[in-house]
This record gives C-alpha cells, sequence and structure tokens, in this order.
C-alpha cells in the first residue's frame, strides 16, 4: 500500500457527505434567502469543512487507539493503527496539519465576511478535537449523536451560510436539521452496529441506553423527521418547494429501515445510510439551488 492508499484508508472520505453536505446546504441557503453569492467563499468553505473533518476522523483513530477502544478484531476505527500501518505520531501529525490548514481557510474567509466567523471556526476546532480526547469526552457519556448533531450539523450549516453573509441565522440552522438528523443516524447506525464492541471497550453510547426493539424505533423517528420537516418548511414557504427533491429518496429510506428492523445491524446499513444521506442532501441542496 503506497502513501496515497494509506492516507486514503486512515482519513475514511466515504464519510466525506457528513461535512460538505451541511456546509454546502448553508452557502446555498444564503444565496436562496438573496446573499450575494460567491463561488470562491463556497469553495473555501467546503474545503475548510472537508479539512476539519478530516482532522476530526484522525483525531478519532488516535485517541480511541491510545485509550483501548480500537483492537484487533473488536472496533478497528480506520484500521491503520491497529495493524500497524501508521504510527500514532504520523496519525496525529496529520490531524494537526488538518485542522491547521482548516484554520488557514477559515481566516481568509473571515478576512472577506467578518471576524465572528472565526468564533464559530475556533468552536469547529476545539469540538473536532474534544469528540475523541479524553474520558470526558461525548462519545464515552451517550452524548455522541448530540454532538455530531451541533457541531457538524447545525455548527457546519451556520459556518457555510456565514462564510457567504458573516451574520448569524436561525432559518440557515433550520434549514439545515433535516440532512444533520439524516447524519446524526449515521452515527447512530454505526453504534447500533457496534454494540457488543463498544460495550468491550467501555463505551456509553445512546444506542446502549435503549432495549433492542426501542433502539430501532429511534433510528426510524430520526429517518422520518428529516423528510416531515422538509415537506413543512416547503409548504410553509421557509424553504423553496424545489427542495422537495429530497423526498425522492423515501423509499431508499424506507428499504433501509426494513433492513434494520428485520435484522441485526451491520456494514451494509452504515453503507446506505451513509449513501442515503448523501443523496438526500445532493437533492435538498439542488432544490436550494434552483429555488434561489
Amino acid at each position: 500500500m503506497n502513501s496515497v492508499q494509506l492516507w486514503m484508508k486512515a482519513v475514511r472520505p466515504y464519510a466525506y457527505s457528513a461535512s460538505l453536505v451541511p456546509v454546502a446546504i448553508g452557502g446555498l441557503q444564503a444565496r436562496a434567502a438573496g446573499a450575494v453569492f460567491s463561488g470562491w467563499r463556497f469553495g473555501v468553505s467546503l474545503v475548510a469543512g472537508l479539512l476539519l473533518h478530516t482532522a476530526a476522523n484522525l483525531w478519532n483513530d488516535y485517541y480511541d487507539f491510545r485509550h483501548g477502544v480500537d483492537r484487533k478484531g473488536r472496533g478497528e476505527g480506520s484500521g491503520v493503527l491497529v495493524h500497524g500501518e501508521m504510527t500514532p505520531a504520523r496519525c496525529y501529525r496529520g490531524a494537526v496539519i488538518s485542522a491547521a490548514l482548516a484554520l488557514m481557510g477559515g481566516l481568509w474567509l473571515a478576512w472577506q465576511v467578518g471576524w465572528a466567523l472565526i468564533w464559530l471556526g475556533a468552536a469547529g476546532l476545539v469540538g473536532a478535537w474534544a469528540y475523541s480526547a479524553g474520558p470526558c469526552s461525548p462519545k464515552h457519556h451517550a452524548l455522541g449523536e448530540v454532538w455530531v448533531f451541533l457541531m457538524m450539523g447545525a455548527g457546519m450549516t451556520l459556518g457555510g451560510y456565514m462564510a457567504q453573509t458573516g451574520r448569524f441565522s436561525w432559518s440557515a440552522i433550520a434549514a439545515g436539521v433535516p440532512a444533520a438528523l439524516l447524519m446524526t443516524l449515521l452515527l447512530y447506525t454505526n453504534n447500533l452496529r457496534d454494540l457488543s464492541s463498544d460495550r468491550a471497550a467501555g463505551l456509553h453510547t445512546l444506542a446502549m441506553q435503549l432495549r433492542p426493539t426501542e433502539a430501532k424505533l429511534l433510528a426510524g423517528v430520526f429517518l422520518a423527521v428529516p423528510y416531515l420537516m422538509t415537506g413543512l418548511m416547503a409548504a410553509t414557504r421557509l424553504l423553496p418547494m424545489a427542495t422537495l427533491a429530497a423526498l425522492l429518496t423515501l423509499p431508499l429510506g424506507v428499504a433501509w429501515f426494513r433492513g434494520v428492523w428485520t435484522g441485526p445491524v451491520a456494514e451494509p446499513h452504515v453503507v446506505g445510510m451513509a449513501r442515503l444521506h448523501l443523496l438526500f442532501g445532493l437533492l435538498f441542496a439542488a432544490g436550494l439551488w434552483w429555488g434561489g
């Protein structure tokens, strides 16, 4: 495996929709609301979000390996550390470099639109590190889903919006909630799959706090609410009607939930939710573009 392949394995780009979708929705929501839209700022905000996500993934690998959460045959993360393909120090350096590059992009954006964006970017950097670092991290206390929803959902959507306007907006955050809930469901599905290994590692996830039937019903709630919210916000003109295109993914969501309900949650369900989140987010973002 060459160096490029190794880093691609370590950063897990298959999950990048979790950062690209909310930033895109925030930027396009600004455009739909009548803000002057800059393609350069849009592009830099997407790259900065992707780099922040990369740092979070690498820090997650590093700290899970360091704290004994990831071991061979049990919650291996990307696998590069537990199989000795990369040293922990190299992984950590990659996280720091990614975070520094994200910070540089954030500073350029703040110079363009106003320094209020710096505070949001700083919170994002701290959040990316704190998610995995130390025994008080949210993922150790059944707060991983809440953390991801706030940081990579609401936070990144607002970041994409502020990269265009420099202003805070509750409507931008609201526009990002449907995709953010599906992203939260992606993490929740991952935790449903890893119940046994997470319990053995001493983690406390939301999925562990519920009975099996209750846990799967909650997955159904996470799935249903984004579609209901999108329909309601479009019907009340809080979103362009074109965002209803995202509802075309509903049959895929129903098929996904049927698989989760009738059998044990496995890797195909995690991959399926990642694909659903990406497709929903792309159609939603396209609706904002055409509706704007």
